[in-house]
């Protein structure tokens, strides 16, 4: 008897052949799926499962990296808050303040615009610049995924719009330049920061919580201030939601002055050696529109979009062991 090559017989012309329904008189599962064998049908079940759980873990791992960004966020803001309780860590805003005291520190953009305002260079406003260009030159544009507070507001946004993906706009990163350029241009014209004055979102937002604290404080408040600064935010809303992050990735001249940053920062994105299984989840996550996959021949990326959020590296098909965040090396 050969009982065993006549079962490895029998199950592999069942393996290869199509299932039967007790419904289907034609001997198969329907028109959809009609020739299919049995292995066809596991290899897909399993693809789906495969995909299902890859969604995920990649929302469980955004939503962990998500969190940590934000309580950076939180934590510098606070610092900020508690010079109202004269506890005066950080004192000012985001585009200059004082820090612990009296370590002076003044945005790279706005001390450019202030530079071209007054035509003259001093030592103090030097030495206040030169912190943060030391702070730039290990992290690069990391200040946009990690402390702006737009994108923190931006994502809430982005969970507003759902699944509509706004407008699509083909505006190049590149025109970015220019507006910066138009900005210095107008402050030495005009000898006012104007940027850095008026239209920054940076001074609006923290303009805006210092009044509302005036205001619940009962303290006076320059209101045509507050009403302007309230509406530069919404109009930089309103404009996220049509034209989503069109600000951060082309408009912002402080993202473009952090973003040359990137181009020697000791912080750069990585690649290692694996094989790419051509997902294209990296660039699909990343609301940067910072292209990828054409580098993953290359050992780093150094684009000037990149903002260091780690999203591409947490949506990576293999868990991020392609794409490294690294520092130093």
């Amino acid at each position: 008897m050969n009982t065993g090559k006549d079962s490895r017989e029998f199950n592999n012309k069942e393996l290869n052949s199509p299932i039967k329904s007790g419904n289907d008189k034609s001997g198969t599962l329907g028109n959809d799926k009609k020739g299919m064998s049995l292995s066809d049908l596991i290899g897909q079940s399993r693809k789906k499962e495969s995909s299902s759980l890859k969604k995920l873990v990649t929302r469980h791992s955004l939503l962990k990296l998500s969190r940590l960004r934000r309580f950076v966020l939180l934590g510098i803001i606070i610092l900020f808050l508690l010079q109202f309780f004269r506890m005066k860590v950080l004192v000012g805003g985001l585009t200059g303040s004082l820090a612990v005291w009296f370590v002076k520190l003044i945005d790279v953009f706005a001390y450019f615009e202030s530079l071209a305002a007054s035509k003259s260079p001093t030592l103090q406003a030097l030495t206040a610049v030169l912190p943060i260009i030391g702070i730039y030159l290990i992290f690069g544009r990391a200040f946009c995924g990690w402390v702006c507070p737009m994108d923190f507001l931006y994502e809430i946004e982005e969970k507003i719009r759902g699944k509509w993906q706004g407008i699509r706009d083909n505006i190049s990163p590149e025109f970015g330049y220019s507006i910066a350029g138009g900005f210095l241009l107008g402050s030495l014209l005009s000898g006012i920061p104007l940027f850095t004055n008026y239209f920054s979102h940076l001074t609006n937002f923290f303009r805006l919580i210092t009044s509302g604290i005036y205001l619940s404080l009962d303290l006076p408040v320059d209101r045509g201030v507050l009403l302007f600064s309230a509406v530069i935010l919404s109009l930089l809303l309103v404009m996220e939601y049509f034209f989503p992050r069109l600000w951060c990735r082309v408009l912002c001249p402080v993202g473009k002055t952090y973003g040359l940053f990137n181009k020697i920062s000791l912080l750069k994105l990585k690649f290692t050696e694996g094989e790419c299984g051509e997902c294209n989840l990296c660039e699909q996550v990343c609301y940067m529109k910072v292209k990828i996959t054409p580098y993953l021949d290359r050992q780093l990326l150094r684009d000037t979009n990149c903002i260091y959020c780690g999203r591409c590296a947490e949506g990576c098909e293999i868990k991020g062991k392609l794409i490294k965040i690294n520092l130093w090396r």
